[in-house]
């Protein structure tokens, strides 16, 4: 789309600044948006225009000011290690990563007739998940919390959170006293979108491989923020940055159709830009295509969920038609895999400030304060000043994390905290969330918070460097093993909580989730106006609990032209019926392994390195 020369007018010159509520995938943030005199200045304030939010992929899978930088000077593309080759068998695999998209949305979406490309690919129905082509677990779950960075990473390194390092969308890190938050809920900074594309921030955090480490050979990623270890990765292209500020300033807003929606425009940007770069350095192994415009799209729409299948069928579907079309007319599509996996679902929620709890007044924040407790700030970063506080607070959606610091070391304030050193039990912890407990049943304290909470979870710390204790309950002033409290307490819509929860907390990196976690109340057996859940800005769908809805995802594997019944099988190796969504990589590797494994028998030896599918 060309802007007429009054756009560019209106572009180039200044843009009247606004306060607007947000457009995000996982609670992004803008507030009173300054005034820039062209893109690249905006960037340097933090981004000026909606479209540019937008097209940062707000998920994750790309930066804001960065991802401008970027497409600006490179063209969207960039190449990070020399192409590597695989055996003669090696297989092609594409992964289609639909961030947001629910099992239930995604396989309604399927069935419906309005999404031929998807559904054409598996062919008949067979029921119970079994397809012609493919077969779709019928019970996938996330880890927890089911929010996007933590999710994609668990997904595409094949290990749990407390073991992999990257446990929410923001995280504090103790032995640095750094503050992650690639995909903003609480923060109103921006800084660490930037560093999702220009310094690998996801990678970085990981402490284990990735599944492009894992199995070698050649790996393209589009758009995704967990590339490490890939070949090439590809984003948006200048011209979906030109065409998103036409239409910002024609006026259109997120609340439009599917197909006219500034999401759309995100997502059906990146493919353009895959293909030429698969046109120009050919097809690899491993293709990631991911699109975060659904997960925006359910965000801001009044009608969530039918909402998100309707963007299914009008936009994500014929864009997955364009990258099978050009695997077609290449020869390859046949004896190709083709996965559909998503990190998470949602839930719907009120789009209101009493539901949306924030960082102020009647919130953790606040109520911290009120014990006389130094809470950090919001941001990614503070100053010299702000760096003597006692308490950090990390949003997760549905979920909060809570660290505390040993305030014996930092009592008077100006004295930075020993946080290399963990709280005291019964000095630091326990009173807050003795604090939370009492709020969340009386009011006391701080009654907007009455109601709002779940479940409250803590722990007996450990020091920095030993593997984390799982969560317990924290219920009655006692702390209760999570399996205990369920034997007592039947909690049916919490999904496998006790092993996803020891996911999260038991590990090296375990303390990453907090020294208290707060589970908001919400689900969809709960009213809606009894939902409530942590981000500093309103929405009408979240993610982040223990709930089906925003934890049951799709995995489907499909061989082209293949059988069903096969891909049962090998999906089924990996756990049955309920794999985790951890099972992806490990599901990749075995397709990976099984190829050269059978290659190697065939001929005796090992096989060339030529690059072709089986």
């Amino acid at each position: 789309m060309k802007l007429t020369e009054e756009q560019w007018k209106a572009v180039r010159g200044s843009v009247p600044s606004r306060r607007w509520r947000g457009m995000h995938g996982e609670g992004l943030v803008f507030r009173n948006l300054p005034e820039r005199a062209s893109l690249r200045r905006a960037c340097a304030g933090n981004g000026s225009l909606k479209a540019i939010v937008l097209a940062a992929a707000m998920l994750a899978g790309a930066a804001a000011c960065g991802l401008v930088e970027r497409t600006l000077t490179s063209g969207g593309e960039q190449k990070l290690k020399p192409t590597a080759s695989m055996p003669l068998a090696a297989p092609r695999v594409i992964i289609f990563a639909l961030d947001g998209a629910g099992y239930d949305q995604l396989m309604e979406a399927i069935r419906s007739g309005k999404a031929p490309n998807m559904a054409g690919l598996l062919g008949k129905d067979e029921g119970n998940g079994l397809f012609a082509h493919g077969y779709s677990a019928p019970h996938a779950l996330s880890v927890l919390p089911s929010s996007t960075i933590a999710d994609w990473s668990a997904i595409f390194t094949g290990q749990a959170p407390a073991w992999n390092g990257v446990t929410g969308d923001e995280w504090f890190v103790r032995e640095t006293m750094e503050f992650y938050a690639p995909v903003p809920v609480s923060v109103e900074d921006t800084t660490d979108i930037t560093k999702v594309v220009d310094d690998d921030l996801v990678g970085r955090a990981l402490a284990v491989p990735t599944l492009y480490q894992q199995i070698g050979g050649r790996s393209n990623v589009s758009l995704l923020s967990v590339y490490k270890g890939a070949n090439l990765y590809t984003t948006v292209a200048p011209s979906s940055l030109v065409g998103m500020l036409a239409r910002l300033i024609a006026g259109e807003a997120e609340g439009d159709s599917a197909e006219k929606s500034l999401s759309a425009d995100l997502d059906s940007d990146s493919v353009p830009k895959l293909i030429d770069a698969l046109n120009q350095h050919g097809i690899a192994n491993l293709q990631v295509v991911y699109f975060p415009g659904i997960d925006i799209y359910t965000h801001g729409t009044k009608d969530p969920l039918p909402s998100q299948v309707a963007y299914l069928e009008r936009v994500t579907d014929p864009l997955v038609g364009k990258v099978l079309d050009f695997y077609r007319k290449k020869n390859v599509l046949d004896g190709t895999y083709v996965m559909f996996i998503a990190d998470h679902g949602h839930i719907p929620v009120m789009d209101d400030r009493v539901h949306s709890i924030g960082t102020g007044a009647g919130t953790p924040f606040e109520l911290l304060r009120q014990l006389g407790i130094r809470v950090r700030k919001p941001t990614v970063d503070v100053t010299t000043d702000d760096d003597d506080f006692q308490a950090v607070i990390a949003y997760q959606g549905f979920m909060a994390y809570i660290y505390l610091a040993d305030r014996s070391t930092c009592s008077r304030r100006g004295h930075k905290c020993a946080w290399a050193q963990p709280p005291r039990f019964d000095k630091d912890v326990v009173p807050v969330a003795h604090a939370l407990d009492a709020a969340n049943r009386t009011g006391a304290g701080m009654p907007a918070l009455k109601g709002t909470i779940d479940l409250i979870f803590t722990r007996q710390p450990v020091a920095n460097g030993d593997s984390a204790h799982e969560y317990k309950i924290y219920h009655r002033g006692k702390l209760v093993p999570i399996y205990q409290y369920l034997m007592e307490h039947s909690r049916p819509d919490l999904i496998d909580l006790d092993e996803r929860m020891r996911w999260l907390s038991a590990g090296p990196y375990g303390n990453r989730a907090g020294d208290i976690l707060l589970l908001a109340k919400t689900g969809m057996t709960v009213p809606i106006a009894d939902r409530y859940y942590f981000c500093a800005v309103p929405h009408y769908s979240m993610h982040g609990s223990a709930e089906e809805q925003d934890g049951h995802v799709p995995i489907i594997l499909i061989r082209s032209g293949g059988s069903g019944k096969q891909m049962r099988a090998i999906v089924k190796k990996l756990g049955h019926d309920t794999p985790s969504e951890r099972a992806v990589t490990w599901l990749v590797r075995s397709l990976f392994v099984k190829s050269v494994s059978v290659a190697r028998d065939r001929r005796g030896s090992s096989t060339s390195r030529r690059d072709i599918s089986d």
